[in-house]
């Protein structure tokens, strides 16, 4: 569980970071809160790499508890607001 949520974190402050001067390039508008879907990636990632390479099954059930809770909090906290979580 703690390699997930270090892993969804590290990404989330990467997505948050570079995105978006990333975005500016693809787009003329800002970036949205649905950009930060691309932080939960990783977690999932590892979530299958704990079950079906190394077969840990509860390891890869912590990782993707860590993904599903993130997720659900994206949904109930963020993505409902009027606010942007971009600091660019």
């Amino acid at each position: 569980m703690l390699a997930s949520l270090l892993l969804t974190l590290a990404s989330a402050a990467l997505v948050i970071l570079a995105g978006p001067p990333v975005y500016r390039l693809l787009s003329l508008s800002g970036p949205e809160n649905k950009l930060l879907l691309l932080a939960f990636l990783p977690g999932v990632l590892l979530m299958r790499w704990y079950m079906r390479k190394l077969r840990f099954d509860k390891a890869g059930m912590g990782a993707l508890l860590i993904v599903f809770v993130s997720i659900i909090l994206f949904f109930v906290l963020i993505e409902g607001g009027e606010f942007s979580i971009y600091i660019f």
